[in-house]
């Protein structure tokens, strides 16, 4: 009697525990995010938290295809006219109501000169938002936009009511969507706690807490999932794969990534030797990118040429990557003459998969042709941040996601004169690129990318490296499966029985 009433007993308290560790996931990254305002950022750390706490228009399937979310429903009129019908009942987390006025106040805070936003140059294409009725919504565009429908999806719509209420600043640190898990707190550097919306319109998530935290060692993240305190680390290097696969509580998940890790170019700052195409390609000839791949990735990555392979739609087959030929680099910097050119090359520590180093062995691979390189090593907000104003160092190693899978929504933010990570400015690729995101024609569009990407090969804008297989690792509580654009998106996990 005694010994079935312990056995229940303990029965209890395991089906306890399991429903607690059910009720809460742990999310590790690699960075924190940098705000928690939508109108204000899109990299990934950070918008992979702003994506629970928020809807936007359209939501974006694993696959790529595009579902109702705040809209219910969507057509474009014509080439530059697109009408929206809202979903009614949403509120914010704060109980006011969603309505069209909310997705106008959004975009309108998106594009405010006054507000700087980093990301409004993706949105530029936006003429004007208006709206019809409470539940419905016209936006117009400046032009034909090929991919307007993946910019719909990442328009986070905040409360009117708490942005104004609040300002600015205090809503960037106690945020109110309309998404399945409402803020709680945020303590930088350290864990950001959310909570599931129970009034969701989806439905309340089956997951009641997560909480993110920032980790910029891979090393950590792993020893944490083995120790039973996280449930979802990102970016795991190709030498843990083996022990996540082996562990008993936890599996490895994988996934093609959509993310070009690459070397950009300062050619408009101070250093005049990065303004001669010969210098440029001398640098690109230097760096041993398929030693690389296999010797700090084991293989599990695809060289990119002018940042696109050929999964991307406007990738140039006519064009391979730059050959590992440290002679042709020496020669091409005797002929420019700038022998011993002196180069600054930046990087972040731990956002990025062995980020330093591969920037270690690319300074070391330009050292041996002749630049004389000072490497620095930088915590990414600080980095990133220096980059979207326009003060990088002459190189700088940086990712961008290519979730569309397009060359328009890599080729323009990184290369297009004043975009938010171009340091080029070249009226001729200006015009190549401008033409294959102002119209919907397909075949046009493959031939301008195709010209612009063969001008960016020969001109040598950038070194671009490669695109790396996604390692995730899941512990054994719940269920949850990584996406090719890396968005966390928590609604989807569920706790495992």
């Amino acid at each position: 009697m005694h010994r079935t009433k312990r056995a229940l007993i303990a029965l209890s308290l395991a089906l306890a525990l399991g429903l607690a560790l059910a009720q809460s996931a742990v999310v590790m990254q690699s960075a924190d995010p940098n705000t928690l305002d939508p109108t204000q950022n899109r990299e990934t750390p950070t918008f992979n938290v702003l994506l629970n706490i928020y809807d936007a228009l359209l939501f974006k399937n694993p696959d790529g295809s595009f579902a109702p979310s705040l809209a219910e429903s969507w057509t474009a009129t014509d080439d530059t006219t697109w009408e929206f019908t809202l979903r009614q009942g949403v509120t914010f987390h704060d109980g006011t109501p969603f309505d069209a006025d909310a997705v106008v106040y959004t975009i309108e805070r998106i594009l405010d000169p006054e507000a700087a936003s980093p990301i409004a140059g993706g949105f530029g294409f936006i003429e004007e938002a208006v709206a019809l009725s409470p539940f419905e919504l016209r936006i117009t565009t400046t032009r034909p936009t090929p991919l307007a429908e993946h910019y719909f999806s990442e328009i986070l719509i905040v409360s009117p009511t708490a942005y104004e209420a609040a300002g600015a600043r205090a809503f960037a640190l106690d945020p109110v969507g309309t998404g399945p898990y409402r803020f709680v707190s945020w303590t930088r550097d350290v864990e950001l706690v959310l909570s599931a919306f129970e009034d969701h319109w989806r439905g309340a998530p089956a997951i009641a807490e997560v909480v993110f935290r920032p980790v910029p060692e891979a090393i950590t993240r792993y020893s944490a999932l083995l120790a039973g305190e996280a449930d979802v680390v990102t970016q795991l290097p190709p030498s843990l794969v083996p022990s996540v696969e082996a562990a008993p509580d936890a599996r490895l998940e994988t996934v093609a990534g959509a993310r070009v890790i690459y070397i950009g170019i300062n050619t408009l700052g101070t250093n005049e030797a990065l303004r001669d195409a010969r210098v440029r390609r001398a640098l690109n000839y230097a760096v041993d990118l398929e030693g690389i791949i296999e010797g700090i990735f084991d293989g599990l990555a695809v060289p990119t040429v002018a940042l696109l392979t050929e999964v991307d739609f406007g990738f140039n087959p006519g064009l391979e990557p730059y050959p590992f030929d440290p002679e042709a680099a020496r020669a091409l910097l005797e002929e420019s003459g700038h022998v011993g050119a002196s180069v600054q090359l930046g990087t972040p520590s731990g956002r990025y998969v062995n980020d330093v180093q591969v920037a270690q062995a690319v300074a070391a691979q330009l050292e041996a042709v002749g630049f004389d390189v000072d490497l620095m090593v930088s915590e990414y907000g600080a980095y990133v941040g220096a980059l979207f104003t326009g003060n990088a160092p002459d190189l700088f190693l940086i990712g961008w996601g290519n979730a569309p899978l397009d060359a328009d929504f890599i080729l323009v933010p990184l290369l297009r004169t004043d975009e938010l990570l171009s340091y080029v400015s070249d009226e001729t690729l200006d015009a190549l690129l401008d033409a294959g995101r102002t119209t919907v024609d397909r075949e046009a569009r493959l031939a301008a990318y195709e010209a612009a990407t063969q001008l960016i090969h020969e001109e040598a804008y950038v070194v671009p490296l490669y695109k790396q297989l996604d390692a995730y690792g899941v512990s054994e509580r719940i269920d949850w499966t990584p996406r090719t654009d890396e968005f966390i998106w928590m609604f989807s996990a569920s706790p495992r029985n």
